[in-house]
């Protein structure tokens, strides 16, 4: 938690990390979304980012990160805020890895994550950011090594997403009726 109290004092860096990551850190820490009452968690923790479209990156008890979605999705993304700040910086929109097929090949995973990255590293430069560079920039701080290949960290992803106990939702209706998530943001 400390970490994240300096965090918020580098303005630059949570611009770029906006930017580039989709992650907004929180001027202050504040409880999970909870949709008026009717949505609980089975593992407790504290929001402290999250996306331009709404959804919570939730520090978990555990000292995991958890992911709620406002679509609803939810689940674990990162065993620690280190992992989890490799993770969003190397693997910048990271919803968009998560085509699980890719994930049973690690040669397959590489050259999918590349491309990935490639296709929004272009997407930038019609807004005449140089994502490469601001990814370099946020791992500098962060003490992250740069790699060109990040198979490795989409794996300890799945690996973590895939652990038990899951990080689940569950919402109840007015009628007291409930449904919960599967925990996982690969199941869906």
């Amino acid at each position: 938690m400390e970490f994240i109290k300096e965090l918020r004092k580098e303005n630059n860096l949570l611009d770029l990390l906006s930017t580039a990551c989709d992650v907004e850190i929180l001027p202050n820490f504040k409880a999970p979304e909870n949709e008026s009452k009717h949505l609980t968690y089975n593992i407790p923790g504290t929001t402290f980012a999250r996306t331009g479209s709404g959804s919570e990156y939730i520090l978990l008890e555990d000292g995991s990160v958890g992911f709620w979605g406002s679509e609803g999705t939810c689940g674990r993304i990162a065993d620690s805020l280190h992992d989890f700040f490799e993770f969003v910086i190397l693997c910048p929109y990271w919803q968009d890895y998560l085509c699980e097929e890719v994930y049973r090949d690690r040669k397959k995973l590489g050259k999918f994550a590349k491309e990935n990255f490639e296709n929004l590293k272009e997407s930038f430069k019609t807004d005449n950011f140089d994502l490469s560079d601001a990814q370099k920039k946020l791992a500098d701080y962060f003490g992250i090594e740069k790699k060109t290949d990040v198979a490795d960290i989409l794996l300890r992803f799945y690996s973590c997403a895939k652990r038990e106990p899951r990080f689940i939702q569950t919402y109840t209706e007015n009628d007291g009726s409930s449904h919960s998530g599967m925990g996982s943001l690969f199941d869906r």
